[in-house]
């Protein structure tokens, strides 16, 4: 990569817009999970994504698996120390995870240029990544007992597809809007998208 294509992807107004979106993130993790406890230690609702996807769709893969890392330090932490006991699995395991949502993301929007499919489509690899997960390294390195390691990760898969389709009609109206989409193009010069209130 040129010394102009690094400058153009990393500009201060990038820079700074994925600093914002990696805060909004983040501030919206801890309000969600501190506050909506769905039943089990290891399940609360965890709209961190938010950042993410806000990222990931103008920015592509790069920023938005730079972004889904950091959102994904919170959860980690809680899910790790605070709410559940997940311990290293979780600090390590949902930054990965959520940074493999933010590359796909960022992927399929470059390809198909429509965000509710971005969001959609870009959960996959961190959804096939959280059961194996679970099946394979949390009965090794965690206190959970295995018996409930399944059910517990059915719970966190089946309660994130439900964010991940709130996100994504989420994603798909915002991204209707003329001046916001004008906006990122201000911030993101490259990006290749119309909205289809002007198609």
């Amino acid at each position: 990569m040129s010394d102009e294509n690094v400058k153009r992807r990393f500009s201060t107004k990038i820079i700074v817009y994925v600093a914002v979106m990696a805060a909004l993130g983040t501030a919206v993790s801890i309000l969600t999970i501190n506050t909506v406890q769905l039943g089990a230690t290891q399940i609360s609702l965890d709209l961190s994504h938010l950042g993410t996807f806000m990222v990931a769709i103008p920015g592509g893969a790069i920023l938005g698996a730079i972004t889904g890392a950091i959102v994904g330090i919170y959860p980690g932490i809680a899910f790790g120390y605070i709410w559940g006991s997940l311990g290293i699995v979780g600090l390590i395991g949902l930054p990965a995870g959520k940074a493999m949502a933010g590359f796909t993301s960022g992927f399929v929007q470059r390809t198909l240029k429509r965000p509710f499919l971005s969001v959609v489509l870009g959960y996959v690899p961190e959804c096939l990544f959280t059961i194996w997960l679970f099946l394979f390294i949390v009965p090794v390195m965690t206190p959970i007992p295995a018996e409930f390691v399944l059910i517990i990760a059915l719970g966190i898969v089946g309660k994130a597809w439900i964010e991940i389709l709130f996100m994504a009609f989420l994603m798909e109206t915002i991204f209707l809007s003329r001046g916001i989409v004008r906006l990122l193009k201000t911030i993101f010069t490259r990006w290749d998208y119309t909205p289809l209130t002007e198609m």
